[in-house]
């Protein structure tokens, strides 16, 4: 039998896309097929789906809304209505079980459109003049959370006094432009955009009519803050938001990243001026303390040339031979940190001796390679690839006439490609997982950042005239706060 339920999202999620004036033209279609005008006159689009449900039971619901659709010229959602198909009874199920391709061109169809609307995707960091003096902000603007503890801050007309809110830095006032937020672990958010001009004193109501356009989790029930508000229904918890504004059009809608689903849709928005982005998170006393996190978008493209060089990964170990006298490898030559205690070990011509270091046992001399390399929770370290006939003794300088082609971080934040001269890079987020890629033959390395599928840096037209080997530097522990591994980890092809 139909699942009602579903069908009603459907139709819901369908109107939620149309514009004010398709949405109008919708309802006197609507009209002239027989349901009262007095019923539709006032209908949001909730209640719509509701006239119809109740009108054409069910199935013949989806029939006439993706005949007024072509009526009106929407052919991309009747596309949508048209991969929309669900099991009528139990063995229609099983077949499908057994053949998925309906299934599959649903799927494929929204996450057709979530890649449409990531391709506007723009660089959005925190204002720490707006925010909330109990707000903690991450040094690269892109994480917030709620300390439940005030700062003593200077209380301008930029900031928030009472509500727990930040806004971006960046400012729209045309075009298109999308980015996501991960809202994992936490219980309680807000998020979307804003007026410039919005009330920031005081209690905050945010509803289109104050500026705001926005949804939130809160008593475990998700909201599109509309007027009035309209209850999205989940089926499953949310992980990652993404959010995208079509200024000229007036249009703000909201996407379930994992799912691809849309949830919600403003529609003919009035935006006069400056938009930007909204955040508010909410500690609850310590069981919501779990930051807002704006993520990188991930790019189509990208992603796909990740894959390509993935393909290539090879096995790679520590070589405990050339490790400086304070690293401390794993039994299983994958992971290495610094110690603080030097070990007396022989100072063979294959070992550094005063640069925090080591090779891996593999060498390359010809073909293609790749591997990667886990750097989370470090402030600093360099990865990438030397030649075996490198000087291991006394100060290095890891530059590509001496052998060496990798990448650094220093200070916590600060990328660098190793190059002649150095080149300063700039991630949209901290790589947490470098894959180091070497095209032997063409004299190529490359550096990826695997969570987000982005290059980070080439060194092309290379001469190896010799063996390269796998090279790295986790640097010293810093009092501690550089104290985590590097650790070589298994490729997985990226999703």
């Amino acid at each position: 039998m139909t699942d009602m339920a579903e069908l009603s999202q459907e139709l819901l999620k369908i109107l939620q896309c149309l514009e004010q004036r398709y949405f109008d033209q919708f309802k006197w279609y609507l009209k002239e097929d027989g349901i009262l005008p007095v019923d539709l006159e006032l209908a949001e689009r909730w209640k719509t789906v509701d006239l119809m449900m109740e009108k054409y039971k069910g199935p013949g619901a989806l029939k006439i809304t993706m005949k007024i659709l072509e009526d009106i010229g929407r052919n991309d959602l009747v596309d949508r209505l048209r991969n929309y198909q669900e099991p009528k009874d139990k063995s229609e199920e099983d077949s499908n079980a057994h053949h998925p391709v309906n299934g599959t061109c649903k799927v494929a169809t929204i996450r057709d459109e979530l890649e449409r609307v990531q391709q506007f995707a723009v660089d959005v960091t925190l204002d720490p003049d707006t925010a909330h003096p109990d707000l903690v902000l991450s040094k690269d603007g892109k994480q917030v959370y709620d300390s439940n503890v005030a700062k003593d801050l200077p209380d301008s007309s930029k900031r928030f006094n009472n509500c727990g809110s930040v806004l971006g830095k960046e400012k729209f006032s045309s075009g298109i432009f999308y980015f996501e937020v991960l809202v994992t672990d936490k219980t309680r958010w807000t998020i979307g955009v804003a007026r410039e001009s919005i009330n920031r004193k005081g209690d905050i109501f945010t509803s289109p009519r104050k500026g705001f356009w926005t949804i939130w989790l809160k008593n475990k029930v998700y909201e599109a803050l509309d007027n009035p508000s309209v209850c999205l229904p989940m089926k499953s918890r949310l992980q990652k938001v993404g959010v995208c504004v079509n200024y000229k059009d007036g249009l703000v809608s909201f996407y379930n990243v994992d799912t691809a689903d849309l949830l919600y849709s403003f529609t003919d928005c009035l935006f006069n001026g400056d938009l930007l982005p909204y955040f508010c998170t909410n500690n609850s006393k310590g069981t919501n303390s779990a930051p807002l996190i704006i993520c990188p978008v991930i790019n189509k493209k990208n992603k796909a040339e990740l894959k390509r060089v993935q393909q290539f990964a090879v096995e790679v170990t520590l070589d405990p031979d050339t490790a400086h006298p304070n690293l401390i490898l794993s039994d299983d030559s994958k992971r290495v940190h610094h110690g603080d205690v030097r070990m007396e070990l022989p100072d063979s011509p294959d070992r550094f001796n005063q640069c925090v270091s080591v090779l891996g046992k593999q060498s390359f001399s010809s073909g293609i390679v790749y591997y990667e390399v886990q750097v989370e929770g470090k402030t600093e370290w360099t990865v990438g690839v030397a030649t075996q006939s490198i000087f291991r003794k006394e100060g290095i300088t890891v530059k590509p006439e001496n052998g060496f082609w990798t990448i650094t971080l220093r200070n916590g934040d600060e990328v660098e490609a190793n190059d002649t001269p150095a080149v300063r890079l700039h991630p949209r987020a901290h790589p947490q997982k470098v894959g180091v890629f070497l095209d032997y033959d063409k004299g190529l390395v490359s550096f990826y950042s695997v969570d987000t599928a982005d290059l980070l840096y080439s060194f092309t037209g290379c001469c190896f005239a010799e063996k390269l080997l796998p090279y790295f530097c986790p640097w010293v522990n810093d009092g501690g706060s550089n104290s985590a591994p590097i650790i070589i980890t298994t490729v997985n092809q990226f999703d």
